[in-house]
């Protein structure tokens, strides 16, 4: 695969992109939510992670971002978007929908694909945290909770992947929700695996065992704010949240429509690269 220059990326979303104004809008709704604010260049970011960034590391951040483990953040957050068709933002959200209008029973509705897929979701997660950021698997995860790409990537996930179509058991508290979803993890590794084309998902699990608590934390928070929260995502999807005939169509064009992954993983590759590009100093 062509190493990608980050800087290009990071020009493909826009302000005003439905993506950007629908994650803004969520975060906006729940507590503790990180800022989005627009990247333009890697200097950007580079000043984001340290105002106070000698200039050298402007010079060695481009060389970071082309590096492996940072290409393999952009790889994996194409994947995530493209590699189940949108299926788990036409899950979550079609529980958004039953919030929304009050149907408690059919709003806590869940199926098998719907608990594997939010842990399929988690393992690439937890291969970018791991590939992003260098040091031992604490390390990794520390860096990863603590820079904005990596704060937005667990609300957005505890948020729409977990909290809304898990809401039964997020809301009303039993034992950690988080931790019985990863119960099946070993049968997503095998999965993920499949899909890697012959990518090693060396860290990933470790990675994700350590980030299980951190995402419950978030989770907890989540969920007291489902129904605002799907009222507010309605608003960036025209037609799709409309009526129960209008949201099947969200299948079809959830992938093009939102490429949340997409625009969360070009963040984080970012982010990593500079994270790096200031350490190596």
């Amino acid at each position: 695969m062509t190493a990608v220059p980050i800087d290009a990326l990071l020009h493909e979303f826009k302000p005003d992109d439905y993506t950007v104004k629908m994650l803004q809008a969520i975060f906006k709704v729940v507590p503790y939510a990180p800022t989005l604010n627009h990247y333009r260049s890697m200097e950007e970011v580079v000043r984001t992670l340290n105002p106070n960034a000698n200039p050298i590391a402007f010079g060695k951040v481009r060389i970071e971002a082309m590096g492996q483990d940072i290409q393999d953040v952009l790889w994996m957050g194409n994947l995530l978007d493209t590699g189940d068709k949108g299926y788990a933002l036409f899950t979550g959200l079609k529980s958004a929908v039953n919030l929304v209008r009050g149907q408690g029973a059919a709003a806590l509705e869940t199926d098998d694909q719907q608990r594997n897929d939010a842990v399929l979701k988690a393992l690439g997660i937890a291969y970018m945290a791991y590939n992003a950021f260098p040091g031992s698997v604490s390390e990794r995860v520390e860096a990863f909770r603590t820079t904005p790409a990596g704060q937005a990537l667990l609300m957005y996930y505890a948020s729409i992947e977990v909290a809304l179509p898990f809401a039964d058991n997020a809301a009303v508290g039993t034992a950690n929700v988080v931790d019985r979803l990863l119960q099946s993890a070993p049968a997503q590794v095998q999965k993920l695996t499949g899909m890697a084309a012959g990518k090693s998902l060396e860290g990933a699990v470790e990675t994700l065992r350590s980030l299980a608590q951190p995402i419950q934390k978030v989770v907890d928070v989540a969920a007291q704010y489902t129904k605002p929260v799907a009222q507010t995502a309605q608003q960036y999807l025209p037609g799709a949240l409309g009526g129960a005939d209008k949201v099947a169509g969200l299948v079809a064009n959830a992938a093009d429509v939102m490429p949340v992954y997409r625009y969360l993983s070009i963040r984080l590759a970012a982010e990593g690269a500079a994270y790096r590009a200031l350490k190596g100093l």
